[in-house]
């Protein structure tokens, strides 16, 4: 082997599948979608491009395959956070502290789910529409005393609630905890649902 030849570790397909998304979770984040390279992926890596394209057909199936997974993990971490909890109000900031925590834990993800680059090609709005919505029903399901088309209205409502309060969060610093965020937002949240409580 001369010296200009990369060397590639060998690593088993799961593993180097979650290796390349951890590391284009954060160059995509940073960079955005349409300045990101392949290349610049597969240096941060120490992998050759060709082991890239073994997992992804291309840039494009990467990332969208990337915000598939990245909404997916914060469905569930609501889920599992909001499971097995008693009243709607205490399931919602309960949902609420999941959804901060979340996002105080991988700021990446929200760059990715909330960026700009999801503007500029269908498949990634459409893809992210599918998380607003997956969470939308979520909200949803809480309020169980009126119609479900009036419930998915409100819980639209509190989705917006949520992603404009994230937005505030992220972009001030994260200058309160994702507790005392998920506390702010369920009280804005709840003015409107007590009653249906």
């Amino acid at each position: 082997m001369n010296a200009t030849t990369t060397a590639t570790v060998r690593m088993p397909a799961a593993e180097r599948r979650q290796q390349l998304f951890d590391i284009a979770l954060g160059l995509f984040a940073r960079n955005g979608y349409h300045e990101t390279s392949m290349n610049a992926l597969a240096t941060e890596a120490g992998i050759t491009k060709p082991v890239i394209y073994q997992h992804f057909a291309s840039k494009h199936d990467l990332f969208a395959q990337l915000l598939e997974r990245t909404g997916d993990l914060l469905h569930t971490a609501i889920a599992e956070r909001s499971t097995g909890v008693d009243s709607p109000r205490q399931r919602v900031e309960a949902g609420f502290v999941a959804f901060f925590h979340f996002f105080d834990e991988h700021p990446d993800a929200f760059s990715v789910l909330y960026g700009s680059s999801l503007g500029s090609v269908p498949e990634f709005k459409r893809e992210a529409r599918r998380v607003q919505d997956t969470f939308i029903t979520m909200i949803a399901r809480l309020i169980s005393q009126v119609d479900s088309d009036d419930a998915l209205v409100m819980a639209a409502g509190i989705n917006g609630i949520s992603e404009g309060m994230v937005r505030y969060w992220m972009h001030e610093g994260r200058q309160h905890s994702a507790d005392e965020m998920a506390t702010l937002t369920t009280r804005l949240a709840w003015g409107g649902l007590e009653d249906l409580s």
